[in-house]
């Protein structure tokens, strides 16, 4: 199943949709390679998912 996240860059934020094919912690870094100048991926309940990698 897809799960949205929240990507935070300078001034501004948006939602991805994972495409739930594979783990959000392979997925998140592909995301973020192709957007540059992302600062931080949370879920929905604000659990920072990137840089770090882990749910807190």
């Amino acid at each position: 199943m897809p799960e949205l996240v929240i990507f935070f860059r300078e001034g501004c934020f948006y939602p991805v949709a994972l495409s739930g094919t594979k783990p959000a912690s392979e997925e998140i870094p592909e995301h973020v390679a192709l957007n540059p100048g992302t600062l931080r991926v949370e879920d929905l309940s604000g659990n920072i998912l990137w840089p770090e990698g882990t749910r807190q």
